[in-house]
């Protein structure tokens, strides 16, 4: 029976970026602010004989930020960030294809609204207790009906990219884990993406 091994999350050591683009050029929204994990079963330290049994994200919609306040308000009044205080994402399925990558079925919860994504997951263990997760998906907003922004000749368009480098930690059995302090500086979000 294949060990099962379960990782965590480290939110100093992950990032998401959702790029956007609008009449007045590219937006950039960024966090690190994240919460989540993962659970595996395999036999041995080989991701291409890994199963990944589960994997969950959430993303408040306050920390995404852009370094513009308007655009910052703008998005959180968009999302209807009181009433849906959290963006989530739940693997559904994941099938090895060889070399660390993954063909991934996950369901992303926007506002409320549930839809199902498939896309490329690439992960690497640079050791034995940590899990380097990274991709992007594309995603048209209109899907979670989301009514963007069109003020005069201001125009946010639907369809964004995001992006995520996440580095996740195995939980040792019988442990309680708990979240580092984390910081959200934008300097920060683009150096996970810059190595």
């Amino acid at each position: 029976m294949a060990d099962r091994a379960v990782f965590r999350l480290v939110p100093e050591q992950s990032a998401v970026l959702v790029g956007a683009h609008s009449s007045a050029g590219p937006i950039t929204f960024g966090t690190m602010t994240l919460d989540g994990g993962a659970e595996f079963a395999t036999s041995e330290l080989d991701l291409d004989s890994a199963v990944p049994v589960a994997a969950s994200m959430r993303i408040p919609v306050l920390s995404l930020e852009s370094g513009n306040q308007l655009y910052d308000s703008e998005l959180q009044l968009r999302l209807h960030q009181r009433r849906f205080p959290n963006i989530t994402v739940e693997l559904c399925t994941a099938s090895a294809q060889g070399g660390g990558r993954f063909v991934a079925e996950g369901d992303l919860t926007i506002c409320g609204t549930t839809r199902r994504l498939t896309g490329y997951l690439d992960l690497a263990m640079p050791d034995e207790n940590t899990l380097v997760a990274t991709g992007r998906e594309d995603v048209d907003m209109r899907d979670f009906d989301i009514d963007l922004p069109s003020i005069l000749a201001f125009k946010i368009f639907p369809d964004v990219t995001a992006q995520f480098r996440l580095t996740a930690s195995r939980e040792v059995p019988r442990s309680r884990w708990r979240a580092p302090a984390t910081t959200r500086t934008s300097h920060r979000l683009r150096d996970r993406f810059a190595r």
